[in-house]
């Protein structure tokens, strides 16, 4: 798993350089199918999943080198604004941003799923309008929702 330990990167974003630190989620490993070993996170279980596991070691090279020139769809569950995006791979990433308190030019991005979109579930991708991630982060910079 070490292709899941959080990093940090920077970014040219409204003329400033703001640095996001990238975290990574259990479901990006896991899934609720029972195919695999039971894991316990935080009171929640979940199945591990060698498909999901295989795709998970492409996260941070996609973060690296795509993320930031990509489009996102800001959507809403549980009153928390959420995103995801869908590279050229139908490999839909799942995310929040925050924004931690006292900070400056500083963007938490916690990977909250990340799996491979077959092509009956598109359709059940949530809907709305992709942003430009370079928008998406200057917005949540200045503490604003999208």
């Amino acid at each position: 798993m070490a292709h899941l330990q959080p990093f940090e990167q920077t970014f040219e974003v409204a003329e400033q350089q703001l640095v996001v630190r990238f975290e990574f989620g259990f479901h990006c490993f896991t899934d609720d199918k029972g195919h695999g070993l039971p894991l316990r996170h935080r009171g929640e279980v979940r199945y591990f999943c060698a498909d999901r596991h295989y795709y998970s070691s492409q996260i941070t090279d996609y973060l690296q080198k795509r993320f930031f020139k990509g489009l996102a769809v800001p959507f809403y569950v549980e009153n928390s604004q959420r995103y995801y995006c869908l590279d050229l791979h139908d490999y839909a990433v799942f995310f929040s941003i925050s924004k931690p308190q006292n900070t400056t030019n500083f963007l938490k991005l916690r990977i909250i799923s990340a799996y491979e979109v077959a092509e009956w579930g598109r359709s059940k991708l949530p809907k709305g309008k992709p942003h430009n991630v370079r928008y998406i982060l200057e917005m949540r910079s200045a503490g604003k929702s999208v």
